[in-house]
């Protein structure tokens, strides 16, 4: 078995215009606000920038590598998806922390700050706390080889359903995906639709729950 890909994912919304922002931070450190320039460049350089594309996938996306091995796409309707490149069933753990740890401590910081002024998201005023999703994306992995990473990270089956092109066995934060023989492009548009139908429901039963409290 080999593990080729790890990925997780969040959606904040946001529109075409604040992508364009964004793509005005990652690509020469400039916004039209009034922040302070060498933060800003701080954040910048916390990034590892190492290329930056921008690029139209049904909707338009900026995608930035870093020097950490890590990709990381960003669609205009706010959902952003983060790839480990260089993982190892032997480190899968330090693999996903490696991630998770440049989304909470650097992508996001920094992000944060440039949205700091004016009104917040939806997402920011409902004060939802985000629970990432781990997709871990497997090469020709057995039943047997799935199963024992789903007994590593959690002891109890959500789903799993099987095709002749890939498999997917999950828990609760974990989507263990086996690739037979599928492209890695289908496997990661289905990767941003679980991302994005997850963050949907939670941030709805996060409103639902606001307004019975205020009842």
């Amino acid at each position: 078995m080999k593990i080729s890909n790890i990925y997780i994912g969040g959606w904040f919304q946001r529109t075409m215009l604040q992508l364009s922002e964004i793509y005005d931070f990652l690509r020469e450190i400039k916004t039209q606000l009034k922040l302070d320039s060498k933060k800003l460049a701080n954040y910048h350089k916390n990034l590892e920038i190492g290329k930056i594309e921008y690029g139209v996938q049904g909707e338009e996306y900026i995608e930035i590598t870093t020097a950490l091995n890590i990709t990381v796409k960003i669609f205009e309707d706010g959902l952003i998806i983060l790839k480990n490149n260089s993982v190892n069933e032997n480190t899968l753990f330090a693999d996903i922390n490696k991630l998770t740890d440049y989304y909470e401590n650097r992508l996001s910081p920094a992000f944060s700050y440039l949205f700091s002024l004016g009104a917040p998201v939806p997402k920011e005023l409902a004060n939802i706390e985000t629970v990432y999703p781990y997709f871990i994306v497997c090469d020709n992995a057995t039943k047997e080889d799935m199963t024992e990473l789903l007994s590593q990270t959690e002891k109890q089956k959500y789903f799993e359903f099987n095709n002749p092109k890939y498999d997917v066995l999950r828990g609760d934060k974990y989507y263990f995906i086996n690739n037979k023989k599928q492209s890695i492009d289908n496997i990661e548009r289905y990767i941003e639709e679980q991302i994005f139908i997850r963050e949907f429901k939670g941030q709805l039963h996060r409103y639902l729950n606001i307004h019975r409290s205020k009842c």
